[in-house]
């Protein structure tokens, strides 16, 4: 079982969603975010889940085993380094990074982690996608 730590309850939500379809192999031990009320509703009463603020904490928690990244888009680096340093894996959601120099300095701590870093690049596919459907 992998356990999880989301790092934010915004977009969060689904990927909660998504560890919980896959409940067999991921455990959500830990929603993080700064606004506690909301992380709250998100878990929606899961008494196996740890709310708090407190991302360190969560990087420290040897439960963790994957850390996955749900927040503005400028935090996606420094979390990333602090999660690899602390020796968790990392999902982090798109962008990765504002600059190319920004995603050696990711590779470089995934490298010497021994972790892994997985990019989250996944788009809806819904209404306007006829152009798809023909190449399928």
């Amino acid at each position: 079982m992998i356990g999880v730590a989301i790092i934010g309850a915004g977009i969060g939500r689904e990927h909660l969603a998504g560890y919980r379809a896959l409940g067999a192999r991921f455990a959500v031990r830990r929603l993080i975010d700064l606004d506690i009320g909301r992380a709250v509703e998100v878990a929606g009463g899961d008494t196996d889940i740890r709310i708090g603020a407190d991302i360190a904490e969560a990087l420290a928690d040897p439960a963790i085993d994957l850390v996955d990244i749900c927040l503005p888009p400028h935090l996606h680096v420094p979390i990333a380094l602090e999660a690899l340093q602390a020796r968790k894996h990392v999902i982090v959601e798109k962008p990765i990074a504002p600059s190319l120099a920004d995603c050696d300095l990711l590779a470089a701590a995934e490298g010497a982690s021994g972790c892994r870093l997985f990019p989250v690049f996944q788009y809806r596919y819904g209404a306007g996608t006829a152009a798809l459907d023909a190449l399928i």
